[in-house]
């Protein structure tokens, strides 16, 4: 999703290509703090409707106030990201999440209103940075997109992708520091951005199912929240491989991660 890779790290299973040029070689120690209550505001927007009551009871039980919407248009959409971007809530809470699941175009989300051209991701993006959303800055912003997309130049033949970037450059240094630096931080920093892109034929057919990657992502957050987010979503990997071994091309599911956090993120108060 960002251009060529030039670096690629050890493989889980098979290559796994990473756009190190944005990153820091490695997270520190150090954990973000997630002790408020709530933990943050979840929002989902679930256009489909069969994927994310599972996910708004596991994001209840991790601590998060959860905001739950059905089947908007791409305006209703943009309005509450907006709306929500925008909350004073965030200024007392230690993280944001948002799960979007939607058809979807190579680089945009749609609505129910799918003649519309969508909202593009890059703009979803750029509502919670700093700059734009400075009650979240220095604060964990996750993102879990489920899109399903019309297969002809959209999905990979057989990849299975997982990118990290962009992130904070070596140059931004002041930013990492706590306190009166608050405001040094890099406008895109502190996000976990977890795109899947699948097939628009699985939701084809009188009993389409859940999404097999928001399923995944449910139970890893249930059961293992003991473990940091980072470690859950290459678990999660794992899974979705070796669905995508057994299935054919068309039932596949494709998971790229961008990341730019800068401390471990533990999804737990405790």
């Amino acid at each position: 999703m960002m251009g060529p890779p030039d670096i690629q790290r050890e493989p889980v299973k098979r290559p796994i290509q990473e756009s190190g040029a944005f990153l820091p070689q490695h997270i520190v120690e150090e954990r973000y703090k997630m002790q408020s209550k709530p933990l943050g505001i979840c929002l989902i927007i679930d256009c489909i409707g069969n994927d994310t009551d599972i996910l708004r009871d596991t994001f209840t039980s991790l601590g998060y106030e959860v905001k739950h919407f059905l089947y908007l248009t791409v305006k209703d959409i943009t309005n509450i990201l907006r709306q929500v971007a925008q909350m004073p809530q965030h200024q007392d809470s230690d993280s944001f999440a948002c799960i979007l699941v939607s058809r979807g175009g190579s680089q945009s989300v749609f609505g129910v209103d799918q003649t519309h051209s969508g909202v593009p991701l890059d703009h979803i993006r750029r509502m919670f940075m700093a700059d734009t959303c400075p009650s979240l800055s220095g604060k964990p912003k996750l993102f879990f997109i489920q899109s399903y997309v019309k297969s002809e130049g959209q999905l990979e033949d057989s990849s299975f992708l997982e990118v990290d970037g962009p992130s904070v450059k070596s140059a931004d240094s002041k930013a990492r520091q706590p306190g009166p630096y608050q405001d040094l931080i890099h406008r895109e920093a502190d996000f976990f951005w977890s795109l899947c892109k699948a097939d628009v034929s699985l939701l084809e057919g009188p009993s389409s199912s859940p999404s097999l990657y928001l399923k995944c992502l449910s139970q890893k957050l249930w059961k293992e929240r003991k473990h940091s987010l980072l470690e859950l979503h290459t678990e999660l990997n794992r899974l979705v491989y070796d669905w995508n071994s057994k299935v054919s091309a068309k039932e596949r599911y494709y998971v790229w991660l961008q990341h730019t956090l800068r401390k471990n993120l533990f999804l737990s108060h405790k």
